[in-house]
């Protein structure tokens, strides 16, 4: 009987290894018994292409399940998508939510537990490979034509009997620092600074200042070729899940053969955060018959951390099977100067994306609200409602009154003019009581004090704001009748009441705006005011305290409004 732990060819003893991420279940039998009664729509291997589950249930038979486009429930209950006959199994055991192009496993509270490769879960988002253990019954999870989860190419092994051959470990330094040359006292220390200046040259000479990732991250491949003799490089990084991600992989001579990775090695650098070169040999006793995974033998390997700043980023990998040890320490100090040099372009790279984005979300926010909530919103300390929710808001609208008159009057030029002039002065207020400018609609002004940034006087700074917009609607109009133009009259309605705030429109063009009876009303109350007046309800008047000047108004009555409004016009301020 042939020894696992043998090459097939030379006799040579090797490494076993086992797959880690690649599961390979038995073969099915040459013609597949029916599918299990109750089983739903169980196909036989090899007949479904899309998003499925494959495997053997608790009866031992062997088939392939569709998932469902939206949620796919699994069970002991005849009601679930795949029902599982199996006394191990609950009745509604877990199930698999489709979430965008990825799929989400969740524990339905089952009563003994939900398994991913050998693991426990209550919720974990599936990669292609997954095992998945419900009872008697195993899964594998194929992710279809949905988007894979790591990079082509890439395996990941564990050793199974014996560790790989760890032949060198350095202290990986996160920067190359130079010493003074009065410090310099021998040849070595020379030569080794000389190096990280090398290094240092040729990256940045490779690389440049490239901020694309994919683009980078092939580039920092291309510089491990460069200045090392390997046949491939692998790069990894840590994802949302803290786990490592292939993300790039370059072969020297080409081609589509998979990159085999020890786990172990892996976990080594991860752990000590150290550079390390080891030896070891690829070969799993499963895949004896195959040619290319034997062929593969004895090879060396070298894999370093990516640190910034303290903090794992990733891990580099470089590997040649052109000869045993073909890797020296000098090979491992070289990979870990490219390392410290792509931690440094990689966090550059973040960087910059991070502020491109924040310019373009402060320069949006900066549209609405006033600076000072706006970067309070860009650095998280203030959240926008990306679903609409209901909330108290004090709103108010100021319209120019005879609008349709002064722009027949004018000509088109000076109309656009003087609508620039009197929003830009009302966008001042409003921002000076930190308002939201919620829109400008032709020549009015729609303005929201609540989310994101509420206060318990927001009432208060309406009816303030509303009092100033007045005062700068008249020194406008000082300007206006020194440059022979029309005075302006500006009419303003403030209301207080429960309003849905959030991000509203479609995926191409949204806006954070506020909706509901309470702005509608703000709005018949506008329509109400003459130029130069202030009128709020009861209830806006009544929250804002004192400190305002008011005079009842007569029970107003609104369009949409069965029972009349009490309104009062704010004439000052108080004190």
């Amino acid at each position: 009987m042939p020894n696992p732990n043998e090459c097939s060819h030379c006799g040579e003893r090797l490494n076993g290894v086992i797959p880690l991420l690649q599961v390979v279940p038995a073969s099915p039998p040459a013609n597949p018994p029916p599918p299990q009664a109750g089983s739903g729509a169980f196909k036989a291997p090899g007949t479904l292409k899309g998003p499925r589950l494959s495997g053997r249930l608790a009866d031992g038979k062997f088939g392939e399940f569709p998932l469902d486009k939206i949620k796919t429930t699994l069970g002991r209950h005849p009601a679930n998508t795949l029902r599982l006959v199996d006394r191990e199994v609950s009745k509604e055991h877990a199930c698999i939510e489709r979430i965008g192009t990825t799929f989400l496993l969740r524990d339905l509270n089952s009563s003994n537990g939900t398994f991913v490769n050998g693991r426990r879960v209550k919720e974990l988002r599936l990669r292609d490979g997954d095992e998945i253990a419900l009872g008697n019954s195993r899964l594998i999870f194929h992710s279809g034509d949905a988007a894979p989860t790591t990079s082509p190419g890439v395996t990941v092994v564990a050793s199974a009997q014996s560790m790989p051959a760890f032949l060198a470990q350095i202290e990986h330094q996160e920067e190359s620092e130079f010493r003074p040359v009065d410090q310099i006292h021998d040849l070595a220390a020379l030569r080794q600074d000389y190096e990280k200046l090398r290094i240092a040259n040729e990256f940045h000479r490779m690389v440049g200042l490239e901020r694309d990732q994919k683009s980078l991250l092939d580039k920092i491949l291309n510089v491990a070729f460069q200045l090392l003799p390997a046949d491939n490089a692998v790069m990894f990084l840590i994802n949302e899940e803290s786990e490592l991600n292939p993300v790039a992989v370059s072969r020297r001579k080409g081609g589509e053969d998979e990159v085999v990775v020890s786990d172990t090695v892996l976990k080594r650098v991860t752990e000590s955060r150290q550079a390390v070169l080891t030896a070891d040999a690829i070969l799993d006793s499963r895949f004896s018959s195959s040619e290319s995974i034997v062929a593969q033998g004895i090879r060396s390997a070298m894999a370093v951390p990516l640190l910034a700043k303290g903090v794992l980023k990733g891990l580099l990998f470089c590997d040649t099977r052109e000869r045993t040890n073909a890797f020296s320490e000098k090979d491992l100090k070289i990979l870990s100067g490219i390392a410290s040099q792509a931690a440094i372009a990689l966090e550059n790279a973040d960087l910059a994306q991070r502020i491109e984005k924040e310019a373009v979300t402060r320069a949006e926010l900066s549209r609405f609200l006033s600076p000072a909530v706006a970067e309070a919103v860009v650095k998280g300390q203030v959240q926008l409602f990306r679903v609409g929710q209901q909330v108290e808001v004090s709103v108010l609208f100021a319209d120019i009154r005879g609008f349709t008159s002064i722009a027949e009057s004018e000509e088109a030029q000076d109309t656009v003019s003087m609508l620039n002039g009197f929003f830009t002065a009302m966008a001042s207020v409003i921002f000076r009581h930190e308002g939201n400018l919620d829109k400008f609609i032709g020549d009015c002004v729609m303005a929201v004090w609540g989310p994101p940034s509420q206060h318990p006087d927001d009432p208060a700074r309406a009816l303030r704001a509303a009092l100033e917009m007045q005062r700068e609607v008249d020194a406008l109009n000082q300007r206006r009748v020194e440059a022979g133009e029309r005075p302006i009259q500006v009419g303003i309605g403030v209301n207080t009441g429960q309003a849905v705030v959030g991000y509203m429109g479609s995926k191409e063009r949204h806006e954070f705006t506020a909706i509901g009876d309470c702005v509608n009303t703000a709005s018949r109350l506008c329509s109400l005011a003459k130029g130069g007046e202030v009128i709020a309800t009861e209830t806006t008047v009544r929250k804002a305290g004192k400190g305002f000047k008011a005079e009842a108004m007569s029970v107003a009555q609104v369009k949409g409004k069965e029972r009349g409004i009490s309104t009062y016009k704010v004439v000052d301020l108080v004190g």
